[in-house]
């Protein structure tokens, strides 16, 4: 049994800033919110958890969560949602009107005729649905578990059979395919598709048409602004705490906060398994110092509170625990008055997922190839899966399958479950590039100026918004490893070359070769820059 301070502990800790809607509301919880859509629609939510409600006549629009417009960033969730229920005429047409915003958010939307349940860009302000074939009546929540409780539903054999397959065991960073759950009665929407609350039946809505090319320059000047205006916009609701490493995304958003330095803090979490010189621990604080920018550094540790430990493995059904060390740092650190502020998700819109996995442009994909993507191998749980993903596409116009699969598989679904699973340690949890204009401005980008290894998109708006926080270089320790990898593979390469081709290159072979300091020595310097750029050696 725990102490009485533990159980208060743990009972703040317990389902932070989550939500249950269903046909009532969930007496157990009698210190949460209650806010009812309907007769048979009422949401039961977290104390923490902010929630907004404007009725107009038979119309409503409820929020949860925060929800950031860039183009006035000293509007409030009051503001945004009451100007967004003078903009509804039907749930057919309101979609676009929420492209620009940004935060973590749901919207229960009802025009008196239909009611839809959506959410943010990357869905990280996550929603699990029951199938109504299996049960009688529709639940929402934040995540499964606690719908499964209410119900006392158990685990999917085939689930069962995945999380024990060993692709599962063997990946820290488990997680589900697309829509499924351990639970056959349970399902995960999506990001890109809404939820019709009277039928139960998920439908997606993006892409809907095609995207158009966005110039470099022009996508510069709007990109810039639209990051700036979102970090100005959640300076001036919260006490924002930005997560810095040696990495691209948190350079990009160090850079936008040029403006509002003085009001927030840059942290690091040195990881348990991290070195204190790590590079993402090194880098930011050589940086942060020379931008006379304080630089906290919070160290995790095994040493974890029971307390803690049992409300996190009960917040969400199968929690990372390599995540708990990190997540009670964070914790201890800031007692959840700190918004985080993270780099995430920004991978959607910048970097090519076919060179990732060497496919080409017009490659057919298949659940397979999506099953081999997330080293889930040869799962029939994870390819059946994948495959209702890939029938459910319908037309998604120029937008690329596997751009849009790491768009709702790696970040709607992963990603999102992670920030629930550190959602115990702050605040709330704000990512900037979580917004659909933005997203779509970056897609709209030539791809050779989005992707590794040049980043010009991403190196040419830390110019524009901040070029002093380029004096230190980005990931140095990736930039080893890749030459180390490099220099490996054209060793191995030149074991397997026929006898009479190694003949013609006699004198190159017997040469050291230099590389790597921007120079060429001994025959290979002769070769044109368009064929050591080809890498054809």
């Amino acid at each position: 049994m725990m102490k009485k301070g533990s159980a208060s502990t743990f009972k703040k800790l317990l389902y932070h800033n989550q939500f249950i809607l269903g046909p009532f509301f969930h007496e157990e919880f009698s210190s949460w919110k209650r806010v009812e859509i309907n007769n048979s629609l009422k949401i039961t939510s977290h104390p923490d958890l902010n929630i907004y409600q404007a009725i107009d006549k038979n119309k409503s629009i409820t929020l949860l969560g925060f929800i950031l417009d860039p183009n006035n960033p000293q509007a409030t969730d009051f503001d945004i949602i009451n100007e967004l229920i003078h903009k509804l005429s039907s749930c057919d047409n309101f979609v676009e009107h929420t492209y620009r915003f940004g935060g973590r958010w749901i919207l229960i939307v009802n025009d008196g005729k239909a009611i839809r349940l959506f959410h943010d860009a990357c869905g990280l302000r996550q929603a699990f649905y029951t199938d109504t074939v299996y049960t009688k009546d529709l639940w929402c929540a934040s995540q499964p578990r606690i719908i499964a409780e209410i119900l006392r539903l158990q685990f999917d054999p085939d689930a069962v059979d995945f999380i024990n397959s060993y692709e599962f065991r063997n990946d820290q960073n488990f997680k589900f395919p697309c829509y499924s759950s351990p639970y056959k009665e349970i399902k995960h929407l999506l990001p890109n598709h809404y939820l019709d609350l009277l039928t139960g039946q998920p439908k997606r809505y993006w892409p809907n048409k095609e995207l158009d090319e966005l110039p470099l320059n022009e996508a510069i000047e709007k990109i810039s602004v639209n990051l700036k205006s979102l970090m100005k916009s959640a300076s001036n609701r919260f006490d924002l705490a930005l997560g810095l490493t040696s990495g691209w995304d948190s350079r990009l958003l160090l850079a936008a906060s040029k403006e509002i330095s003085d009001k927030i803090s840059y942290v690091t979490v040195r990881k348990v398994n991290m070195p204190d010189d790590h590079a993402d621990v090194r880098i930011p604080s050589i940086l942060l110092s020379n931008l006379k920018l304080k630089h906290d550094v919070v160290k995790s540790s095994y040493i974890i509170s029971d307390e803690f430990i049992q409300a996190f493995k009960k917040n969400t059904s199968l929690a990372h625990d390599v995540y708990a060390p990190d997540a009670y740092a964070i914790l201890k650190y800031n007692g959840q008055k700190k918004v985080a502020v993270t780099g995430g998700v920004s991978e959607a819109g910048r970097r090519s997922v076919r060179d990732m996995y060497n496919k080409l442009k017009k490659e057919k994909i298949t659940a397979r190839d999506l099953s081999k993507i997330e080293s889930m191998g040869n799962s029939q749980f994870a390819i059946n899966n994948f495959e209702k993903w890939l029938w459910g596409l319908g037309d998604i116009h120029n937008v690329d399958t596997l751009t849009l699969f790491d768009w709702e598989q790696e970040h709607g679904t992963w990603h999102a479950m992670s920030q629930l699973e550190f959602n115990i340690g702050w605040k709330d949890i704000f990512t900037p590039f979580n917004c659909r204009e933005l997203l779509i401005r970056m897609l709209s980008v030539k791809e050779k100026y989005r992707k590794a290894p040049k980043h010009v998109l991403c190196k040419n708006l830390i110019l524009m918004l901040w070029p002093e926080v380029l004096s230190v270089p980005i990931n140095p320790h990736k930039k080893k490893r890749f030459i180390f990898f490099t220099k490996s593979s054209i060793k191995q390469l030149f074991l397997h070359v026929p006898d009479s081709i190694k003949k013609s290159f006699e004198k190159i072979l017997k040469l050291r070769v230099k590389i790597f300091d921007n120079r060429v020595v001994g025959p290979l310097a002769r070769l044109s820059q368009f064929e050591l750029k080809k890498g054809y050696f």
